[in-house]
C-alpha cells in the first residue's frame, strides 16, 4: 500500500516533525513536510498529497483552517489531526469541517502508523467501486460477517459505492461514513464477539492486542458468533444497524463523547469519531447493537458543546 503514497506532514515544531517522519517513514511512505497551514496549503495546491497529517495549532494557518481549505479544493484528500491536551474543542470543530480522524500526540507512536494506513485503505476501496447502480432509489442490503477485520474496507467500499449513487454526499461525508462503519463494525467484531478490552492495545506497541485478535478468531464460543450489518438507504438518508453476538455491555457505561477528558482514552476516540459524522447513535438496551443515522443536508450537532 505504501508504494508510491505522498503524506504530507504539518508542524510547526521541528522535533514533532522529526518524530511524525520517523513513524511513518520506516513504512515506506514518501513525507514531504511543511512548517503551517499557509505552506501546506500552498503545496497541496501545487502536488497533492495522497494524506495530511497536520498539528492542530500552528502560527499563521492553524490546522482546523487548513481542514477547511483543503475541503473547499474537492480533492479528497483525507485530514489527520494530531492533537494535545487541551485542543478538544478545536479537534471536535475540524472533525465537523471535514477532517477523516484524529490521533492524539500521547499515542502518535502506537496509533499513527495503524490510523494511516486504515485510511488509505478506505479512500482505495471507496475509488474503486463507483461504478454501480445509477438508477436506484431505495435499497436494503444485510451482511453476516465473520471475525475478520480485513473484510471490512472491501465492505464499506461496496457500501460507499451505494451510497455514491443515491444520496449526493460530498467527498468529506464519504469519508465521514467510512470511517464511522469502520470504528464500529470493528468495534463490533474485536470488542463484541471477541471480548477483548481496548486498553491492551496500549500494551506492548499492539502486539498483545493483535495476537489476541488473531488467537480468538480461532477459538470457541468467539470464532462461531458473527456481526450483522445492515443498511437502509433512500435519496433522504441512510441508516445502519450494527449487531454482535457478544454479552454485550452496560450501555450506561459508553464513555461521554461529549467530555473532553474522553479524547484520549481507550474507546473514547472511536465514539467521538462517530458523534462527530453521524446524526444519531442508538443503542439497544443489552449494548450489543448499534445503529446509526445519516441525513442528506442535516446539521450534525456538535459532538463537543
Amino acid at each position: 500500500m505504501s508504494d508510491s503514497v505522498r503524506i504530507l506532514v504539518v508542524d510547526d515544531s521541528g522535533t514533532q516533525r522529526f518524530l511524525l517522519q520517523s513513524v511513518l517513514r520506516p513504512a515506506g511512505f514518501e513525507i514531504v513536510t511543511a512548517v503551517d497551514g499557509v505552506e501546506a496549503f500552498e503545496l497541496v495546491q501545487r502536488d497533492p498529497p495522497d494524506l495530511v497529517v497536520t498539528d492542530l495549532q500552528m502560527p499563521r494557518m492553524d490546522g482546523l483552517q487548513l481542514v477547511r481549505e483543503i475541503g473547499q479544493l474537492q480533492l479528497s484528500i483525507p485530514v489527520i489531526l494530531t492533537t494535545a491536551a487541551g485542543s478538544e474543542l478545536i479537534a471536535a470543530e475540524a472533525l465537523h469541517a471535514g477532517a477523516a480522524s484524529y490521533v492524539p500526540k500521547s499515542g502518535l507512536s502506537t496509533l499513527l502508523l495503524p490510523t494511516v494506513r486504515r485510511i488509505l485503505e478506505l479512500k482505495k476501496a471507496t475509488q474503486e467501486n463507483k461504478a454501480l447502480s445509477a438508477c436506484l432509489d431505495e435499497v436494503t442490503y444485510q451482511w453476516r460477517l465473520t471475525n475478520d477485520p480485513s473484510l471490512v474496507p472491501d465492505l464499506i467500499g461496496r457500501v460507499e459505492s451505494i451510497l455514491s449513487e443515491l444520496i449526493p454526499f460530498d467527498q468529506s461525508q464519504h469519508m465521514q461514513i467510512a470511517m464511522s462503519l469502520d470504528e464500529a463494525i470493528v468495534n463490533a467484531i474485536v470488542h463484541g464477539n471477541l471480548e477483548i478490552n481496548s486498553e491492551i492495545r496500549q500494551l506492548d506497541d499492539g502486539q498483545v492486542y493483535f495476537e489476541t485478535i488473531d488467537k480468538r478468531r480461532k477459538t470457541p464460543p468467539y470464532c462461531d458468533r458473527r456481526v450483522l450489518f445492515r443498511i437502509e438507504a433512500n435519496r433522504q438518508r441512510v441508516t445502519f444497524t450494527i449487531r454482535d453476538e457478544g454479552p454485550g455491555f452496560c450501555v450506561d457505561g459508553v464513555a461521554d463523547a461529549t467530555d473532553p477528558a474522553n479524547l484520549e482514552k481507550a474507546g473514547g476516540r472511536g465514539l467521538l469519531l462517530m458523534n462527530a459524522f453521524m446524526d444519531e447513535l442508538q443503542y439497544n438496551d443489552c449494548g450489543n447493537q448499534l445503529v446509526m443515522t445519516k441525513r442528506l443536508g442535516s446539521v450534525v450537532e456538535e459532538a463537543i458543546s
